[in-house]
């Protein structure tokens, strides 16, 4: 083998070890996508999900799925939290607990999973009790209350939690290469 050959195959190894080295994680377009990505899905304000709930309720277009006759039957609201809500968040939180941690991806990744735990137990547990309300025809403005004090304590808390976690991203998204963009949708915030 000659000199040439031989500073060519060890620059190959050498290149094939950097290559490697930085591959031990997961890539950060898949840290981006399961994370930040699915964020989306949070709420800026569960007001609109109610009020969304009320109106449907009123008009007899509440629907889920029948899984035993497949088939869309008409819902209580409770029927229709646990069928959307109460499910929403977990595969997210079970594709976030299988990401490979690294030293660098670990404050992310716990960030993440804090956020679609806190997010999990509000639809879980608040919003089945809200939507109880509603089904036991509670007054307009008991439930408007209750929705208000939630987007006023758990909702802050959640959209704080938010923040924590794309202020860990964001820099990490750019160090990366990740392409992204923000759309405002005009939605309303806490």
């Amino acid at each position: 083998m000659t000199t040439t050959s031989k500073k060519f195959l060890l620059d190959i190894i050498l290149l094939v070890f950097v290559v490697a080295c930085n591959f031990t994680g997961e890539r950060p377009g898949k840290i981006f996508d399961s994370i930040a990505l699915n964020a989306n899905k949070i709420p800026r304000s569960f007001e609109y999900q109610f009020r969304d709930m009320m109106i449907r309720k009123e008009d007899n277009s509440l629907i889920v799925v029948d899984y035993k006759t497949n088939e869309m039957k008409k819902a209580t609201c409770v029927e229709y939290v646990a069928s959307h809500y109460a499910i929403m968040f977990d595969s997210d939180l079970e594709n976030i607990k299988s990401l490979k941690v690294t030293e660098e991806t670990k404050p992310i990744i716990d960030a993440g999973l804090e956020l679609f735990r806190f997010a999990d137990e509000i639809y879980k547990n608040d919003f089945p009790k809200i939507a109880q309300m509603i089904d036991d025809g509670k007054p307009e403005e008991e439930i408007k209350a209750v929705v208000q004090e939630l987007d006023e304590t758990k909702g802050i808390e959640l959209d704080s939690k938010y923040e924590t976690m794309m202020d860990l991203m964001i820099p990490y998204a750019d160090k990366h290469g990740v392409k992204y963009d923000f759309v405002d949708m005009g939605g309303k915030s806490r």
